[in-house]
């Protein structure tokens, strides 16, 4: 078990949760609030899987990864047009 890993993902856990907390206050669509949720169920899972040293952990990641990567080419596309349309 590598104890940095697992304190770098238990505390990114709880950042990305913290900035879910503050983005749902400040009412920001549901794709951002979606994808900053599976970020932090990433940061947990990596937390959890390298705390007990499971084997499957690069598999679910990489599940994981190729779940939330393109909600996040999304929501960023969708920032861009919000900001677009806000600044016009």
């Amino acid at each position: 078990m590598d104890f940095l890993l697992v304190g770098f993902a238990a505390f990114s856990f709880v950042a990305q949760l913290v900035i879910l907390y503050g983005w749902h206050v400040q009412d920001k669509p549901l794709i951002v609030l979606a994808t900053w949720a599976g970020y932090a169920l990433f940061w947990a899972y990596l937390a959890v899987t390298e705390f007990f040293g499971l084997e499957f952990a690069t598999i679910g990641l990489a599940v994981l990864l190729v779940i939330f990567l393109p909600l996040t080419a999304v929501s960023a596309r969708r920032q861009g047009r919000d900001d677009r349309t806000r600044s016009a």
